[in-house]
């Protein structure tokens, strides 16, 4: 009777663990991430294991291991892209992660980096008249005219109207050159907010207060070209790097 009690609670112990240890069973996870907009690496992905609060991040090309139980939750995260939750057994091999689009608050962006640098524009500019208006030197008397002797030849020399209308629309070439340069600088300058801004500097350091912001923003003193000719992550590396010394201050 002893003995058939024993037999009854080891398989009622048994039974009790098996649906624990199924619970726990593991999985080996390699995967490389990839953006779902242009199927380009991601490299240096945060891979948060949710349920036992254990991570890796995922290596230059994109690529990691992760052990996991097969009922653990995993959260994948990389600054300019949107979040991603897996379960551990429906992680693919390869995972596509969505760009995130930053919403900017408003703004008008000149292309001058400070006032001198607009008086000067300012003071040069040549506004274009648009109206149509008759050039008088085309109106001529008598007296403008004059006959000469080419080589026995007779013939009539305009005096004054055709360099006065080559002067009018040469300065009228040079004023649309100068406003095209304006425009397209502005776009230029447009173009690297986007890349580059306040709200971009503020999620990466953690920084909430705008004139350390505006501050550690001078400090870091990006060219415009760096910002052109750079990445994402090349631009939010250089960030990191430079918040660094900037807190050691």
């Amino acid at each position: 009777m002893k003995n058939l009690i024993k037999i009854l609670s080891f398989l009622l112990v048994v039974s009790a663990i098996n649906p624990v240890l199924a619970q726990y069973k593991q999985l080996d996870i390699h995967s490389k991430i990839l953006s779902k907009k242009d199927s380009s690496v991601i490299g240096f992905v945060h891979i948060i294991n949710l349920t036992t609060k254990h991570g890796v991040i995922s290596d230059y090309n994109g690529e990691f291991h992760f052990t996991v139980n097969e009922n653990d939750t995993i959260k994948l995260s990389v600054l300019g892209y949107e979040q991603l939750k897996l379960n551990a057994k429906m992680v693919p091999s390869t995972i596509y992660l969505s760009p995130k689009n930053y919403e900017l608050d408003e703004f008008t962006v000149i292309p001058y980096k400070d006032f001198e640098e607009f008086k000067e524009a300012f003071i040069n500019l040549v506004i274009i008249d648009t109206t149509l208006k008759m050039n008088q030197s085309l109106f001529m008397f008598e007296e403008d005219l004059f006959l000469f002797n080419n080589n026995g030849r007779f013939g009539v020399v305009v005096q004054g109207p055709i360099s006065s209308l080559y002067d009018y629309f040469s300065k009228r070439g040079k004023s649309k050159k100068r406003y095209e340069e304006l425009l397209a600088k502005e776009k230029y300058k447009s173009y690297l907010a986007t890349k580059y801004n306040n709200k971009l500097v503020a999620e990466v350091t953690k920084l909430d207060d705008e004139k350390k912001i505006d501050e550690f923003m001078k400090y870091c003193n990006f060219t415009d070209e760096f910002i052109y000719k750079s990445n994402d992550y090349d631009i939010i590396k250089a960030i990191q790097d430079n918040f660094k010394t900037f807190s050691e201050k």
